[in-house]
């Protein structure tokens, strides 16, 4: 369940795990509400981890610490800690330390997921995951996808490292529409309220024909939005057919972004908000 949230292999989650806080049974892991990945635990203040269950520091670590600090193997992770330690990093265009241990953390996080790949083959290799059923997503309507469906394409390449949390929750949808209409040069307003709230915001122009940029502000229950709080999308492009992309966040886990496409008939049902 956390490797289809963080898209994080789940012999490296075990591996973080088990080497950061022996599975969360020791160091800061221990404090009531913290996490077992030691994501938060600063050298100045570890009990800044208390704040992120282990639910939420699995995709917060692999979304921030291992893509947005282009720390995508525990290799680069190990040789960059010693790039740290003599002073040669450059963050600009190495991205950020992950650990700073220089004593070979990644190559014991490596041999970890080796070990669990022998076991699993020793004992009648990897089971069948169980198939999803549709009303734990909001997948209801249109056609969902993990990457860019052939035959669309994105103005400008979404990069979450900068995106700010100062009034939506980090992960959720609206923070994610939010932050990626200023990463294309829209502005929406800071409150606009829970995603099936933004076609009601003052001061902003709603449409039902699809527009690129725009957002996407489903009804409660609309294309299986959530039922109480509705939802929010981000149009990437109009083809001249009509249907339309969008990428949307919490759709597959909290920050988790993913893309849908609807027909032409389809996207005219809906309502979009035209940013500033």
């Amino acid at each position: 369940e956390w490797e289809a949230k963080s898209n994080l292999d789940v012999r490296g989650i075990v591996a973080i795990a088990l080497n950061e806080s022996s599975l969360g049974t020791a160091g800061v892991a221990t404090n009531p509400g913290a996490n077992m990945f030691g994501f938060g635990a600063y050298d100045s203040n570890p009990e800044y981890a208390n704040n992120f269950n282990d639910e939420i520091a699995v995709v917060g670590l692999t979304q921030q610490t291992i893509i947005g600090n282009k720390n995508q193997t525990f290799k680069i992770q190990d040789d960059k800690a010693k790039k740290f330690a003599n002073g040669t990093l450059n963050p600009a265009t190495d991205g950020g330390v992950y650990f700073t241990d220089t004593t070979g953390s990644g190559k014991r996080r490596a041999e970890t997921m080796q070990k669990l790949d022998t076991f699993i083959d020793e004992h009648g290799g990897t089971p069948k995951a169980p198939e999803q059923t549709t009303g734990k997503t909001r997948d209801g309507g249109g056609v969902t996808s993990n990457d860019i469906p052939l035959g669309y394409s994105l103005t400008t390449a979404i990069d979450t490292t900068g995106y700010i949390t100062s009034t939506y929750p980090w992960g959720q949808c609206t923070w994610y529409v939010f932050n990626r209409g200023k990463q294309v040069g829209v502005n929406f307003d800071p409150f606009m309220g829970n995603g099936g709230q933004w076609m009601d915001k003052p001061g902003f122009t709603t449409t039902h024909t699809p527009t690129e940029h725009s957002a996407l502000s489903f009804s409660p229950g609309q294309a299986g939005a959530d039922p109480i709080y509705g939802h929010i999308a981000f149009v990437e492009q109009v083809k001249s057919d009509g249907s339309i992309l969008v990428s949307e966040c919490n759709v597959k886990g909290l920050g988790i972004i993913s893309y849908r496409t609807f027909d032409a008939e389809t996207a005219k049902q809906f309502t979009y908000v035209i940013g500033h």
